[in-house]
């Protein structure tokens, strides 16, 4: 079940009034043109963990000489009680458990102009270098227009069922409209505002960290931490029209993709904590396993 631990304040009067209602919860806010969201379009959001390897496309995309060479073969999935277990070329990868910090989960329109789209992701000042986009600021100023409606939200802990279960959802008004993209920011947790500091109370082993997976790789255990620090636009692969209700938005995060060697089979988690080559393709392999589009029956797959 997908675990959330929301710390919330309002972009206009920082109440905190409703929070505790909100139980495994994912807060989402609306970046549009400018409507205010109405309690008559409701959209649900959720995480999984993808059932189905996007690797194929990879290599295909490899041999039209479109991408760096991956060889070896597609992995394969398979999920039980135990967790989720990726094998490829004789490697076998047991993900017994998975969890992301993520802030500032949005919708965007394609013809959005937010005010934060620039801003740096360290510090939160604004940025023409940096390729993702988030609301946060950590300046704390909120009184910025823009033609964002939004919720200031996390950090936040996921815990991603790994056994191919649907985690838990929320309903969260939006304004009408069409919809191109997912926003978040996969966090590490180091600042000192209040909401940082009563995160990394309550998950004292998520300080400077965004990600942490446990399991078995070849049958040898392993806990894998990473501090990826990235403002992720992930693109529905359709617009999504928001206006009739019952929309449903699914987040699926490929772990195949993480730990894939290009030479054949799958690097050692282990081997992925140490700081070089390793780490460093493990952390850009994280930043794009991410994909968004509309799941109305939850099953991980497009409708």
């Amino acid at each position: 079940m997908t675990s959330i631990l929301p710390f919330a304040t309002s972009r206009r009067t920082r109440s905190a009034s409703g929070i505790a209602a909100i139980i495994a919860a994912v807060a989402l806010s609306a970046c549009n043109d400018g409507t205010s969201p109405s309690s008559a379009n409701k959209v649900g959001v959720g995480f999984q963990l993808a059932r189905t390897s996007t690797v194929s496309p990879m290599m295909a995309s490899s041999a039209s000489g479109s991408a760096p060479s991956v060889l070896g073969t597609t992995p394969t999935i398979t999920t039980s009680a135990a967790g989720m277990t990726i094998t490829r070329d004789g490697d076998v990868l047991l993900v017994s458990k998975a969890q992301l910090v993520v802030r500032n989960v949005q919708l965007k329109s394609a013809t959005a102009v937010c005010s934060d789209d620039d801003d740096d992701e360290t510090t939160g000042k604004s940025s023409s270098s940096s390729s993702y986009s988030s609301s946060y600021s950590s300046s704390g100023d909120d009184d910025d227009e823009d033609d964002c409606a939004e919720i200031r939200v996390g950090p936040y802990l996921v815990d991603v069922p790994v056994n191919g279960a649907d985690g838990a959802r929320v309903a969260v008004a939006v304004p009408a409209g069409t919809y191109s993209s997912i926003r978040l920011w996969l966090y590490k947790v180091t600042s000192g505002d209040s909401a940082d500091v009563a995160f990394r109370q309550a998950n004292p082993d998520f300080r400077d960290i965004s990600v942490r997976l446990t399991g078995t790789f070849n049958g040898t255990p392993f806990t894998f931490t990473n501090n990826v620090n990235a403002k992720l636009t992930v693109p529905l692969t359709a617009p999504l029209v928001i206006g009739t209700g019952g929309e449903t938005v699914t987040v699926t995060i490929d772990l195949t993709t993480w730990f894939l060697r290009p030479s054949g089979g799958l690097y050692s988690p282990a081997a992925a904590n140490t700081p070089g080559q390793v780490r460093t393709q493990v952390q850009n392999n994280i930043r794009n396993a991410f994909r968004a589009f509309r799941d109305d029956d939850k099953d991980g797959r497009e409708d």
